[in-house]
């Protein structure tokens, strides 16, 4: 049988070293054998999630003949529904996948005392966010006997990395006004994350869906521009120096960006800058900045073609200021709204989960929703979390 490759992207690659991952705990599930048939089914579109990474071709490589992704039962008696689901589990060896030994998915269902729990984690080189619960959400359905589309397999999407010569790409982003990344920004940038692997504990805010109701009708803004605006305005009562700050959130560039299709298999989220704005911002302003960067297409296509050719030729900038992006001091607010992703409503035909957790990536600020209409969690980490402890 002839191999079948899935060249990582910058995209990718950039993710290699990162585990994507998600738990649900439910009052019940489905038996074991049950979700197995389901989870083959899901996974059958998705050839590449069953192979093995090779780090020479930068790919991942199968035939067709591989096993399935077995779904793994274990009986945890003893532990609760209201404990760690990742404790629970092996960890992911995202190290074993980069050498080709562990392949890019893992899935587990785990019984408890007082419940059963899913939990899924792989290979964030292998997707997003968008993907990942994409991929629950359909197992889910498919269990519940709910019919599912399968997301588009084509890594040709993304835009080629030769497209531009080196001496284009590096007059065009400095004609932009890229950030050049200098050896003390490296440092700093490579010191920071360090550091941050101490701040373990994140910071919580929780807000009830009345109080995000009552932020929206009273600035005329959405939901997103009143969080963005909340989480920045809490983090700055702690930073009462700072008169200005870049805000900056992840955007899913599907349906957005160089004509990607809005069901893409893969990654194909990016940072994107929403301004500067004074610290005195209303959301209304946040919103209509927003609004104004995600419906340019022509200047989000030009910038993931900028972001994967300059990748290409190892050329040093980036369009901000990373090593500001987790620091002390912070200039650079980096939103990930995750609500969108819905990972609430993952169910298996047995009811809602009684609480979905967040896959633990160091963001700065998060928004999450674990519980079904439960409160919004603005979840800060690393140098953030430690300045919301500030008194």
């Amino acid at each position: 049988m002839s191999m079948k490759t899935w060249k990582l992207s910058s995209f990718d690659l950039f993710s290699l070293s990162m585990t994507i991952k998600g738990a649900w705990t439910y009052k019940e599930l489905p038996e074991a054998s049950v979700l197995q048939v389901s989870l083959n089914a899901v996974l059958m579109p998705y050839p590449q999630l069953l192979g093995r990474y090779d780090e020479k071709q930068k790919s991942v490589i199968w035939d067709g003949r591989e096993e399935k992704i077995n779904l793994v039962e274990l009986d945890r008696t003893g532990h609760s529904t209201a404990e760690d689901m990742y404790a629970l589990v092996p960890k992911f060896n995202v190290n074993g996948f980069k050498s080709g030994k562990t392949r890019a998915l893992e899935a587990y269902r785990i019984v408890l005392d007082d419940g059963v729990a899913i939990v899924l984690q792989g290979a964030h080189a292998m997707m997003d966010g968008a993907t990942f619960y994409r991929i629950a959400s359909d197992w889910g359905k498919q269990t519940a006997g709910i019919p599912v589309e399968a997301m588009t397999v084509d890594q040709n999407l993304i835009p080629d990395a030769d497209a531009l010569s080196e001496e284009q790409t590096l007059a065009r982003i400095q004609e932009l006004g890229w950030n050049k990344i200098e050896f003390r920004s490296m440092f700093g940038m490579m010191f920071n994350l360090m550091s941050m692997k101490f701040i373990k504990k994140p910071y919580v805010i929780e807000l009830s869906q009345d109080e995000i109701s009552r932020m929206r009708d009273e600035t005329g803004a959405g939901t997103n521009a009143v969080l963005c605006r909340y989480a920045v305005s809490k983090m700055l009562e702690k930073l009462p120096s700072k008169e200005r700050f870049t805000l900056l959130e992840v955007a899913d560039l599907r349906g957005r960006a160089c004509n990607v299709p809005e069901g893409f298999c893969g990654n194909f989220s990016q940072p994107v800058i929403l301004g500067e704005f004074g610290r005195d911002v209303a959301a209304s302003e946040i919103q209509k900045a927003a609004s104004a960067i995600l419906n340019d297409g022509k200047s989000l296509s030009e910038n993931v073609q900028l972001s994967v050719c300059s990748t290409r030729y190892s050329l040093p900038y980036f369009m901000f200021d990373a090593s500001d992006m987790n620091s002390r001091d912070p200039r650079l607010f980096y939103v990930n709204n995750q609500l969108k992703l819905k990972a609430c409503e993952v169910d298996f035909g047995t009811g809602k989960p009684l609480r979905a957790q967040q896959a633990m990536l160091p963001d700065m600020i998060k928004f999450w929703q674990s519980e079904p209409d439960g409160p919004v969690q603005i979840i800060y980490g690393g140098f953030a979390a430690k300045i919301m402890r500030r008194k």
